[in-house]
C-alpha cells in the first residue's frame, strides 16, 4: 500500500514539494515555430540589405545585361556593342580612350545616342508608372508585352506604397477580419462587438505588415517581381483564370513566368508570427497552414479586380 501511494504521488503533480514548474508544451512548440521564422527573416533580410549598401554604379549584373541585350535585339538592332550595353544600363562606362587626342574612340555620335536611349530607356512617365500603385487594391502593375525587372530603388519604393502609402494594405485587414475572424467568433477570447473586432483588426493589419516585409526583400534575393501582370487576352473567362493562377506566379527578371515563391511564403511566415499574441491556439502548425490559405484563397477576387481594373475604372468611376 505504501509503496502504491508513492507511486501516486511521483506520477503527479504535488505542489508541497519544491521543484521547477513545467514549460506547457504548447509554448515550447510556439516558441520554436517563431524563433525558426525569425533565422529565417534574418537570412532574408540580412543579404538583402547588405546587398543594397554595397551596389553601386558599376556593379551591373549578369541579369541585367542579358536583358538590355534582348531589348536591343528585338527593337531591330543589328549589333550589340560595348557602347549599346553601357548606354542602355547606365551603370557601366565602355570605352577605349584614344591616347593621342583624349577622345573617346568608342563614344556614339548624338544620333546614336538618342536613337540608343529611345530604345532602352523609357520615359519619365513609364518610370513613374513603373512604382504607380493602385488606390483601392494596393497592386502595382508590369506590362506583359514590354516587360522590364525592378530595381532595387524600385523595389523599395513599392514596398512603402504597396505596404503603408495606399488604401489597399489597410482595406486588405479589415476583409480578413470580418470574413476570418469577426464572423466565426475566433478567436473567442477577445470577445464580441466592437472590442473584440477593434482585436481582431489590429492583428491582421500587423499580419499585413509583417506579410509585406517578408515578401520584399525575399523577392529581391530569388529576382522575382513583386507587381501583378495583367494578361492580353480578351476573354473573361482567361482573364479570370489568369488572375487566379497569379495569385502563384510571377514573373523572374528575365520576364518569364515563375512560381511567386517569395509571395507565399511571406503569407504562411506572416501567419505563422501572429501566433505569438493570438489566444486560444490550440497547434500553431495547424493553425498557421489554414489561416494562410484561406488569405491566399481571398486574395483571387483582388487578383481578379486588379485584372478588370480598366474596365471598372471606366464603367463605375468614368474615368478614362
Amino acid at each position: 500500500m505504501r509503496l502504491q501511494d508513492n507511486r501516486s504521488v511521483e506520477g503527479s503533480f504535488n505542489p508541497m514539494i519544491p521543484g521547477k514548474p513545467a514549460i506547457p508544451e504548447k509554448l515550447v512548440r510556439r516558441s520554436w515555430l517563431v524563433s525558426i521564422f525569425a533565422a529565417l527573416a534574418l537570412v532574408v533580410l540580412v543579404p538583402s540589405l547588405a546587398c543594397t549598401l554595397s551596389e553601386d554604379a558599376a556593379s551591373c549584373s549578369k541579369s541585367n545585361l542579358n536583358a538590355v541585350a534582348e531589348r536591343i535585339l528585338a527593337a531591330g538592332e543589328a549589333r550589340l556593342t560595348a557602347s549599346d550595353i553601357a548606354l542602355s544600363l547606365g551603370c557601366c562606362r565602355i570605352a577605349a580612350i584614344d591616347a593621342s587626342d583624349g577622345t573617346d574612340a568608342q563614344a556614339p555620335t548624338g544620333d546614336q545616342t538618342s536613337s540608343t536611349n529611345s530604345v532602352t530607356s523609357p520615359p519619365s512617365e513609364d518610370r513613374k508608372q513603373r512604382t504607380d500603385v493602385n488606390p483601392l487594391t494596393g497592386m502595382a502593375l508590369a506590362s506583359q508585352g514590354n516587360y522590364t525587372p525592378l530595381t532595387l530603388d524600385e523595389r523599395w519604393r513599392l514596398y512603402l506604397k504597396m505596404t503603408y502609402g495606399s488604401a489597399g494594405p489597410y482595406l486588405s485587414p479589415v476583409v480578413n477580419s470580418l470574413a476570418l475572424d469577426q464572423a466565426n467568433g475566433t478567436p473567442r477570447q477577445w470577445g464580441g462587438g466592437w472590442p473584440g473586432f477593434g482585436r481582431r483588426l489590429a492583428s491582421r493589419a500587423g499580419n499585413a505588415v509583417l506579410q509585406g516585409t517578408f515578401q520584399a526583400p525575399l523577392a529581391a534575393i530569388l529576382h522575382e517581381d513583386v507587381r501583378y501582370i495583367p494578361t492580353s487576352q480578351h476573354s473573361f473567362q482567361r482573364r479570370a483564370l489568369h488572375a487566379i493562377l497569379y495569385s502563384f506566379l510571377t514573373y523572374n527578371n528575365q520576364g518569364h513566368p515563375t512560381l511567386n515563391i517569395a509571395n507565399i511564403t511571406a503569407f504562411y511566415a506572416s501567419t505563422a508570427v501572429t501566433t505569438v499574441w493570438v489566444p486560444g491556439i490550440g497547434n500553431a502548425a495547424k493553425y498557421t497552414f489554414s489561416n494562410a490559405s484561406e488569405q491566399i484563397a481571398l486574395s483571387f477576387p483582388l487578383n481578379v479586380v486588379q485584372e478588370f481594373w480598366p474596365e471598372i475604372r471606366r464603367r463605375v468611376f468614368f474615368r478614362h
